[in-house]
């Protein structure tokens, strides 16, 4: 009881913080009046107060509205990456799951291939092709994320493709286009969209940690991943520079990752 209890409280607390988000990625202006861009030497390095909740950066720049500024970028990014891999994950893994045994074969060793590499690391070697940029982080993420999206299209895919409906559709005639779009996609789609709420969490790290490392937005863009790199020479001094941008991420990831799971096991009990 008391197990199922936290359980849920850990949901709530979860969803509740990506609602928190979500609105400040939205309406940031509900959150605080300041300008994140606004600097003022008079308030440089200043400790969290009343007047600055989360203290103020080496220029004065408030961080509490940089912080929340910066969901609107981040979150944009994981979610926005997060779509398109999706989108291009369902739509090439259906094809592959419904092409002939050879083609299935030959482009799933190259999905596995990529499997094999962290998604960090291909993001990385994506935005060395493309250059910074903060258009090229989106793309570079997305891009590391989608072939974990192909696989599992590809899966469900062949498990839809064998049942009775899609057998009956294909023996009547109904042409494989119309039997992909009315049939296997709706069903790839389920599990996939639990594996999504996850994987922006996942986006979202991976392109913070392009952004750390230099190769995404610049300064004085107010992004979580700049934030925190901004940050990281002045932690004996003033450690809230880095600190609140360390905690929204963490906290997004994590967030995102047990509502994900929480959809999984609920998608698991309706198959069950």
């Amino acid at each position: 009881m008391r197990r199922r209890f936290a359980a849920r409280a850990g949901l709530i607390v979860a969803a509740l913080f990506l609602v928190a988000v979500t609105l400040m990625a939205v309406a940031p202006g509900l959150f605080t009046p300041l300008d994140p861009l606004a600097t003022d030497t008079d308030q440089v390095l200043r400790p969290p107060g009343w007047g600055h909740p989360f203290g103020t950066d080496q220029t004065g720049r408030d961080m509490f509205a940089r912080v929340v500024y910066g969901a609107s970028y981040s979150l944009g990014v994981g979610a926005g990456a997060t779509a398109a891999a999706l989108v291009i994950g369902v739509v090439v893994g259906t094809l592959v799951g419904l092409a002939p045994r050879v083609v299935d074969g030959v482009a799933m060793r190259g999905v596995e291939i990529l499997l094999a590499f962290p998604e960090f690391l291909i993001a990385l070697f994506a935005i060395a092709v493309l250059g910074p940029g903060p258009v090229n982080v989106a793309t570079a993420v997305g891009v590391a994320a989608l072939p974990a999206y192909i696989r599992v299209a590809r899966a469900e895919t062949l498990v839809v493709r064998r049942s009775g409906y899609v057998e009956a559709a294909r023996g009547l005639g109904v042409h494989p286009l119309r039997v992909a779009v009315s049939h296997v996609v709706p069903n790839t789609l389920r599990p996939l969209g639990v594996i999504a709420t996850i994987g922006i969490g996942t986006t979202i790290v991976a392109a913070a940690g392009l952004s750390f490392l230099g190769l995404g937005p610049q300064d004085p863009t107010p992004e979580w991943g700049l934030l925190l790199s901004g940050g990281r020479n002045l932690l004996a001094q003033a450690w809230w520079v880095a600190f609140f941008p360390g905690v929204l991420i963490t906290g997004t990831v994590v967030s995102a990752t047990v509502v994900g799971r929480r959809l999984r096991r609920a998608g698991e009990g309706r198959r069950s």
